[in-house]
């Protein structure tokens, strides 16, 4: 495999060095009428050539932000306390996700009097960090994505964004993740369903088939062996916790309680299934490398892009990291429990939202809109492996530059297996909890007797609280 990760290493750094110039410009850091370092001393501080540097301060030039002055050095612009100041909650992902630094900068010269300032929330507890910044009047726009979304309409906080007008270009079932109440409170941005990568140099020397829509899990798991054997290397791998797997499986089974012999909760037979099925896969360490430490998908992709696994469930927002290489890959629908079952897989919808007591309003609304809007979705088809919401857009015919899987449009077929977590019927915190009980399973703390009552039990007790709300609606 030919690796490009230097090239992509020095993107990394100029888009950082931009970034970080223009947030210390914005937030006030460099005022207006002083003058940026040298560019040699900002070609030593982010490790760039002076000719990489010239071309990060043209960007700042093309967006307002300062002006070069001959013989002199880069200045802060006095127009810029003047301008109109957006402060976008974000994730740090969306840069990789689907280029937001370029679509900021798309907007900044759209919208040369309206400037955005994005600030990166707590990748650990997303919504909390959101909800305070908020209440504190910090925020006027809000990225988050459809599991966030359904956090925050169930802490009853939805009232704390606006509600927008339906766009119907967008995909209907993007926009669908950020509806409540009837209500539209978000615009996707972009979406992607969770899918099975696979490496197709390592199926071929293997004399294997490559995975297809048919596939079993008992498929993937035999022909994961048989990868592993012929390599001498594991063969497939994602975080076993993480609520975006584990979830698919229960999913694809569907979320049954019964009662057992003592008249305890326990999960029916066909969910208990599903995550036997998922524990023979993630227990089988023979193809399965133990469970590595924290719960992102960096992991993943960075084994993967090492060749050190064949198989990955993953996001097209992850297939990113493999745009700038030689890496031959491809995408295949999730495998199902039991043949000739109907195929279903999660929907992971990322959208943006304007804070109801921004003192921005407008601003926000324009910044957006913008985000959902043509021009923009275009950066995302044409310069991201990301799957724009736009629908027109997403589904152009364009000459690729981009090491694009040759399956990209296969989402198209796959709508109708499109679920969100919220579809399992439960609230994120009873399947936070879930991922507890899991890792405590997997770490031999208890058995699958135990794993299985107590799985029960909370989806009892959820079920008690929504008969005991419907009763109470009615009264």
């Amino acid at each position: 495999m030919k690796n490009k990760s230097g090239r992509q290493s020095f993107r990394e750094r100029l888009e950082y060095m931009v970034s970080k110039l223009r947030t210390d410009i914005l937030s006030g850091i460099l005022q207006p009428g002083a003058y940026l370092p040298a560019e040699s001393t900002l070609a030593k501080q982010f490790e760039l050539s002076n000719k990489s540097v010239r071309r990060g301060l043209d960007v700042l030039v093309q967006e307002g932000l300062i002006v070069k002055i001959d013989r002199v050095g880069s200045m802060v612009m006095e127009s810029v306390k003047e301008r109109i100041r957006i402060h976008f909650g974000c994730s740090s992902s969306l840069t990789k996700d689907f280029k937001l630094d370029d679509l900021i900068a798309e907007f900044h010269r759209l919208h040369p009097g309206i400037h955005v300032l994005p600030l990166a929330l707590n990748n650990f507890d997303h919504v909390n960090s959101a909800m305070e910044l908020i209440n504190n009047g910090m925020l006027d726009v809000l990225s988050l994505n459809s599991t966030q979304f359904q956090e925050l309409a169930e802490n009853g906080s939805a009232g704390l964004l606006e509600t927008l007008e339906p766009d119907p270009g967008l995909y209907p079932i993007a926009s669908e993740a950020f509806l409540h109440n009837g209500q539209l409170f978000a615009y996707p941005i972009s979406f992607s369903p969770v899918v099975l990568c696979y490496n197709k140099a390592h199926f071929r020397e293997a004399d294997l088939p490559e995975p297809d829509s048919y596939w079993t899990w008992d498929d993937l798991i035999e022909a994961a062996r048989q990868l592993s054997e012929k390599r001498g290397r594991h063969s497939v791998y994602f975080v076993p916790a993480s609520e975006n797997r584990y979830s698919v499986f229960l999913l694809q089974s569907g979320i049954r309680t019964m009662e057992d012999g003592e008249h305890h909760q326990t999960l029916s037979p066909e969910t208990a299934n599903s995550l036997n099925v998922y524990s023979r896969l993630v227990n089988n360490h023979q193809i399965f490398p133990k469970y590595l430490a924290g719960n992102h998908d960096d992991e993943t992709i960075s084994l993967f892009v090492q060749e050190q696994v064949s198989m990955i469930l993953t996001t097209y927002y992850n297939l990113n990291d493999f745009k700038d290489l030689a890496l031959d890959y491809d995408l295949a629908p999730l495998p199902t429990l039991k043949a000739k079952d109907p195929q279903k897989t999660l929907l992971v919808t990322i959208g943006a939202a304007v804070v109801e007591n921004s003192r921005q309003k407008e601003g926000a609304h324009q910044f957006v809109s913008f985000l959902a809007s043509p021009e923009a979705q275009r950066i995302i088809r044409e310069r991201s492996v990301s799957i724009p919401a736009r629908k027109r857009i997403a589904e152009m015919s364009m000459e690729d530059h981009l090491n694009r899987p040759s399956r990209y449009l296969m989402y198209r077929e796959l709508f109708p297996t499109f679920s969100y977590l919220r579809d399992l019927g439960l609230p994120i915190a009873v399947l936070q909890s879930f991922r507890k009980l899991l890792n405590a399973y997997w770490s031999k703390m208890m058995d699958e007797t135990a794993l299985y009552e107590e799985m029960g039990r909370l989806i009892a007790e959820e079920n008690k609280v929504k008969a005991d709300g419907a009763t109470k609606a009615l009264i």
